[in-house]
């Protein structure tokens, strides 16, 4: 499943094909970070998930 996550550089993200939540916040992950055109797939911090 696809996961939305707030990013600790105060983004957020989408984690795709994501199996569970519980190892995942406070870690850096590669996800779809939102920018101001869209969104681009980077390496990013996990601050916790929604």
């Amino acid at each position: 499943m696809d996961i939305v996550v707030a990013l600790t550089n105060g983004k957020f993200g989408i984690v795709e094909d994501c199996m569970t939540t519980d190892d995942i916040e406070g870690t850096c992950i590669e996800c779809w970070v939102e920018n101001d055109t869209g969104f681009t797939y980077e390496e990013a911090i996990v601050a916790y998930c929604l």
